[in-house]
């Protein structure tokens, strides 16, 4: 035992010297010690079992004096130090043995302060002076004192915690990337302070992050660390080739010594960049690999949040389809737009754009050919707009154009972008041409808020389809006009079929052969409260474009059938009657249920009623309304088709639709039979009708050599002025029995 350990002993009572232990134990006497006359045997063996626990322990321990010199160190403070024994550190003080080190961690201050106050300092954390900079202690004095309560000195214990330490700042870090992966912080900012964390974790580490853009642009490096990577992999970033950065990375992520990779991956396993690591000194722990490792993989679930983030204010404020912006977002950008105009006294169009026929394609080519449509469309917007202009897609085939005044002028710059969105494109491998038809309003003539402009546009655009398509419209007052009439109108109408305000003509057809009636056509009046009776031109294109045909149209089979069964059941006359029916009733595939209730209403035999349907609404979709004509068949109803020769069906469809007779259109019998190429066109329609089985009505017949020709054609019916105009319920019931 030493000096300084007796002499501590004799100083203080409270020492754990004093314990009372049992004899025996090791015998390390040294002989100055066996040779001191104030040293008690018993107590000597238990100095030695004290000090030999006190070396055997990893902490380290130790005794200071008043003035900070060192009077008692276990064995791990002196071989820490380098020193071969205690005796080489007993007097010396921390800057004895540390220098500047030692006056920087403060431990002067700390241990005067503990002699000061009496009281103790436990816990502090304190880099070590030896061992590497990332090693830590915790370090723990309290006052030695006498028998008398004088503290004499200070009693240190210190702790390595490097491994705690360095656990610290990996849950440290990885919590702070769990914060940043919540706060949906921006990818670049994330990685940036991603790479930071890691270099903190230990001295010596660089680290870097390269993340893969998006649109496959030149990958984004975050730390300068890139230039220490490998030259093969700088060589990759450097290269616009994501496929042999990406074979790069593959080849690194599992490489070993003081070099790293480590792969971003997404959720789904699509390459978002790498994390690589390079230590200046030893090789990487296993610790600090497995949390690169994970860190990697939190990198790439924030990619992914902030990508799905992105694409969600995206798709918030543009249009998924044509990534053009939309309406919403339009009308939140146009009122700053406007009030800038005016500050700056510029006027500004905006225009409204309609595909002209785009049903027609989507339902021909199909949804994929009309999506392809609408981004190429978009495509040629989007080039022929200024720097300033603005092109948004607000659903269907519209867009809205929002155009700043230049030298062109507005109604050049519409024409030239309508023609530019006409020229002709290739979808699908095959070679389309789509017009389109543009309506315009200016600011502040036409109006300075958004909503006005828009209603002012839209009109003026659903004027130039009213017009015939592939046109430009400038808005105007009398289209304003015109539109709120067409709105009363519909109004109007509306309220008509509410009360019933419609009557029910015929026109008689006639047998050719016999002049007997053989069946009648039904059409439709409106007895106007005010303005008397209204022809059909005048009402039914509005009731098609507004969707009140579908109500007025089952009102009208309702009342045909119900006048059909009464001229049966008064009279007994058995007339055919034909009715015919709009193309919304069969979009709405209503007609089916319509006609089934009219006839059970009515009682009516099924054989009796006629139903008449276009060419062009079979063309509309071919497959749905042959099955819907199929199913009227079956109950026993008849069907003809109307206005045959018009509507560019295809002729070989004739043998495949259910029909029971064509109806020639009246414009192929104006000229006949003085111009012979419409008596060889009805000639021709007659004939094939009748090597179909089809019976034939020729419309529109004025005059008797017109009557006479259609019966020496072979034609069966004739239906025309030259019999008789379309007459109210009581006049055709005169007709009936009539010989023509």
């Amino acid at each position: 035992m030493t000096w300084a350990m007796a002499k501590i002993s004799e100083s203080t009572e409270q020492m754990a010297f004093e314990t009372k232990y049992e004899t025996g134990g090791p015998d390390r006497t040294t002989p100055a010690e066996a040779n001191a006359p104030w040293l008690d045997p018993k107590i000597a063996e238990r100095y030695l079992w004290l000090e030999a626990m006190v070396n055997h322990v990893p902490d380290y321990i130790y005794v200071k004096d008043l003035q900070g010199r060192f009077l008692y160190a276990n064995h791990a403070i002196v071989s820490n130090n380098g020193l071969s024994s205690v005796g080489d550190i007993i007097g010396l003080t921390d800057v004895d043995l540390h220098g500047k080190a030692a006056e920087d961690a403060r431990i002067t201050e700390i241990e005067q302060r503990v002699i000061e106050t009496g009281e103790p300092d436990l816990g502090f954390e304190e880099k070590a002076m030896r061992g590497g900079p990332d090693r830590w202690l915790m370090m723990s004095r309290v006052p030695l004192k006498d028998r008398n309560d004088k503290t004499i000195g200070i009693v240190g214990t210190s702790r390595d915690i490097s491994a705690k330490k360095a656990a610290e700042r990996l849950i440290q870090a990885q919590a702070r990337i769990l914060e940043m992966i919540v706060s949906s912080v921006a990818i670049p900012q994330f990685m940036e302070e991603l790479t930071g964390l890691v270099e903190g974790l230990a001295e010596g580490i660089h680290c870097a992050a390269v993340v893969f853009s998006a649109d496959g642009a030149a990958p984004l490096s975050t730390t300068p660390f890139i230039s220490q990577l490998p030259d093969t992999l700088v060589e990759a970033l450097a290269s616009s080739s994501t496929e042999l950065l990406r074979d790069t990375v593959s080849r690194l992520t599992s490489g070993a010594g003081n070099l790293r990779c480590f792969e971003i991956l997404s959720v789904s396993g699509d390459h978002h960049g790498l994390i690589s690591v390079s230590t200046s000194g030893n090789q990487l722990s296993s610790s600090l690999i497995e949390f690169l490792a994970g860190a990697s993989r939190m990198a790439g679930i924030a990619i992914d949040r902030r990508q799905a983030e992105e694409q969600i204010r995206f798709l918030a404020e543009h249009d998924a389809l044509t990534r053009l912006l939309n309406r919403s977002s339009l009308e939140q950008r146009l009122p700053d737009i406007l009030a800038g105009a005016d500050l700056s006294s510029r006027k500004l169009a905006i225009g409204f754009l309609d595909l002209d026929n785009f049903k027609q394609i989507n339902d021909t080519l199909g949804h994929a050919a009309g999506d392809e449509l609408l981004r190429q469309t978009a495509a040629r917007l989007t080039a022929s707009m200024g720097g300033n202009d603005i092109v948004a897609r607000i659903g269907g085939d519209e867009f809205i154009l929002v155009l700043h005044e230049d030298d062109e002028g507005f109604e050049a710059k519409f024409g030239r972008i309508r023609s530019l969105v006409s020229h002709p494109l290739t979808i699908e491998g095959m070679d389309l041409q789509v017009n389109c038809s543009i309506g315009v309003a200016c600011f502040p003539t036409h109006g300075r808020l958004a909503p006005e402009l828009f209603k002012a546009a839209d009109l003026a655009m659903y004027r130039a389809k009213e017009t015939g398509r592939n046109s430009l419209q400038i808005f105007s007052p009398d289209i304003a006009d015109n539109a709120r009439r067409k709105f009363l109108r519909a109004e109007e109408l509306r309220r008509a079929v509410e009360r019933d305000e419609f009557i029910l003509h015929f026109q008689p057809q006639i047998d050719l052969r016999t002049g007997l009636v053989s069946g009648v056509e039904t059409l439709v009046r409106w007895m106007h409260p005010a303005e008397g009776l209204v022809g059909p031109s005048d009402f039914i294109p509005l009731a098609e474009e507004t969707g009140i045909i579908v109500t007025l149209g089952e009102m009208i089979l309702r009342k045909a059938c119900r006048q059909a069964r009464k001229w049966q059941d008064e009279n007994g006359r058995r007339v055919r009657i034909s009715v015919n029916v709009s193309p919304r009733q069969f979009q709405n595939h209503d007609i089916i249920a319509q006609v089934a209730a009219a006839l059970k209403e009515s009682g009516l035999e099924p054989s009796l009623l006629e139903i008449e349907i276009t060419e062009s609404l079979i063309m509309q979709d071919v497959d749905a309304v042959v099955g819907m004509m199929g199913e009227l068949t079956d109950m026993g109803v008849g069907l003809s088709i109307d206005d045959f020769g018009t509507g560019y069906s295809c002729l070989s469809m004739l043998k495949t639709l259910p029909l029971s007779r064509l109806k020639i259109d009246r414009s192929f019998l104006t000229q006949a039979p003085e111009a012979e190429r419409d008596s060889a066109i009805v000639s021709t329609i007659i004939t094939l009708a009748r090597s179909l089985n089809l019976d034939v009505v020729a419309e529109g017949v004025e005059t008797q050599g017109q009557a006479d020709f259609l019966r020496d054609a072979g034609c069966d019916h004739g239906q025309g002025y030259f019999f008789s105009r379309p007459v109210g319920e009581h006049a055709i019931e005169a007709l009936l029995d009539r010989r023509y």
